[in-house]
């Protein structure tokens, strides 16, 4: 046991060449445009790309970092947007069904589960796009029901982003809040993991200085994504998350 968490931790310091470092931080500087103006779609294309320049579990650690520090400074920025009572609720009621998705996820194959989610998105945009969907009024049990489904597919999937994405845009929330809610349900996750990983030794002391750049990233790009977001029409931010949905399922389903 001792010599596999020793392999482990070796593993996990190792970080490539300069250069793998550089691409991993241009990969992220660039997905987090999309987290900063539409509210999600940087961990797809973070973890996708970054994977393949960094080892994966150096990536998912790294790109945690970055997200931890995008979604608190984005939790900061539209903190007057945000209805604090519902990031409460779905922040504390996704946790016990988060907890049971990933204890499934340990003897249940989740490889069935993804196109199934995949091709339920695809149904829900279809029906968005066509003006066939009913009209969905999300109450205060409705938003019980979606945390738990977001936490069970979060805990099971490891995101359960396109979640909180169909919810929050049936709750016909403005542009601003709904980025808002979406960094800061996601805020307490994030430290979790984020301190898992420096206790289990993810997170080496050696990766200081791409974890702060990443930091800087993350900060920069949001303020960025701010101005962005002022001068985008609320159709144009619908259309952005459709694209960005149909993507995500694209990718639970290949």
């Amino acid at each position: 046991m001792i010599v596999a968490l020793t392999t482990q931790r070796a593993e996990a310091s190792w970080q490539g060449t300069g250069l793998d470092q550089i691409a991993f931080i241009l990969i992220a500087f660039v997905a987090s445009f999309a987290s900063a103006i539409f509210g999600f779609g940087s961990a797809l294309l973070v973890l996708a790309f970054g994977s393949l320049v960094l080892p994966v579990k150096v990536a998912i650690a790294l790109a945690t970092v970055l997200f931890t520090a995008s979604t608190v400074t984005k939790s900061l920025l539209f903190r007057d947007h945000i209805d604090w009572k519902m990031v409460g609720v779905m922040s504390f009621a996704c946790l016990p069904f988060a907890y049971h998705g990933a204890q499934l996820l340990a003897v249940a194959p989740a490889e069935f589960v993804k196109p199934m989610l995949g091709a339920m998105v695809f149904i829900y945009l279809g029906l968005t796009i066509t003006k066939r969907l009913p009209s969905i009024s999300i109450g205060m049990l409705g938003l019980f029901a979606g945390s738990a489904l977001y936490g069970f597919v979060s805990g099971f999937l490891g995101s359960g982003n396109i979640i909180k994405v169909i919810l929050f845009r049936e709750m016909k929330i403005t542009k601003e809040a709904f980025v808002g809610a979406m960094a800061a349900t996601a805020v307490l996750s994030n430290i979790v993991k984020l301190t898992s990983y420096i206790r289990t030794g993810l997170l080496t002391v050696d990766m200081a200085w791409t974890a702060l750049t990443l930091v800087f990233v993350a900060v920069a790009v949001a303020l960025i994504g701010r101005l962005f977001l002022k001068k985008l029409s609320a159709q144009a931010f619908q259309t952005g998350i459709q694209i960005l949905l149909g993507i995500a399922a694209i990718a639970l389903l290949v």
